[in-house]
C-alpha cells in the first residue's frame, strides 16, 4: 500500500514539475536560435574556427587566418 502511494506521489511530482506558465516577455528568450538544441550551425562554425586557429592553417572550412585565433 505504501509503495503504491509513493509511486503515485512520484508520478504526480514528475507530471506537475513540467508545467510552467511562460509570460509574453519571456517568450522572446525561448524563440532565440540558441535555444534550439536540434540545430548546431553555430557550434560547427565555432569548432571549425577553433580547429583552424590551433592548426595554423585552414582545413577547407572556408575561413582564413590561423595561429592565435584573433581573426
Amino acid at each position: 500500500m505504501a509503495r503504491s502511494v509513493l509511486r503515485v506521489l512520484v508520478l504526480l511530482a514528475a507530471i506537475t514539475s513540467g508545467c510552467v506558465t511562460v509570460h509574453p516577455y519571456q517568450r522572446e528568450y525561448l524563440a532565440r536560435p540558441s535555444m534550439d538544441t536540434s540545430s548546431e550551425e553555430g557550434e560547427s562554425a565555432f569548432r571549425a574556427h577553433v580547429h583552424d586557429s590551433r592548426e595554423g592553417a585552414t582545413g577547407g572550412h572556408g575561413s582564413t587566418g590561423g595561429g592565435c585565433g584573433c581573426n
